[in-house]
């Protein structure tokens, strides 16, 4: 919930855009209700001007995040800041900073982007899977 404060803040909000799978969706985690809430939650921030989120389809089948799983690319203002690619795995996590690192992980965060659906899709995806639990 405290990190979630840097995309309301008034001064310089952060700027997030997510790409899920739709599995992330469909596994269930807690009761029904709390699936539910949570996904109305997502579909919500959706709409916010500074997050962006898109959902890959089981129907795109083989993806390139399912090779290596999860990442974040954490992007700075200052052009001479190429970025840092972040990776969490079980023993740790790793803060990958070289520049063909960096280039890998963004190369396959634009693949992702193309597979996934629109983000008015991604919301509308989001919302009738959220209906599944009422």
């Amino acid at each position: 919930m405290t990190r979630q404060t840097v995309l309301r803040r008034s001064a310089d909000p952060l700027r997030l855009w997510a790409v899920l799978s739709e599995a992330v969706l469909r596994r269930v985690v807690g009761s029904p209700a709390t699936m539910r809430e949570q996904l109305l939650y997502l579909a919500e921030k959706a709409g916010h001007p500074k997050i962006t989120m898109q959902v890959i389809p089981y129907s795109q089948g083989a993806h390139p995040g399912m090779a290596a799983g999860p990442f974040q690319i954490l992007g700075f203002p200052w052009p001479a800041d190429p970025g840092v690619a972040y990776v969490e795995h079980r023993a740790g996590a790793l803060y990958l900073e070289g520049a063909h690192e960096i280039h890998a992980h963004n190369v396959a965060f634009e693949h992702l982007v193309a597979l996934a659906l629109s983000p008015d899709e991604s919301a509308e995806m989001v919302r009738e899977i959220a209906e599944e639990y009422a």
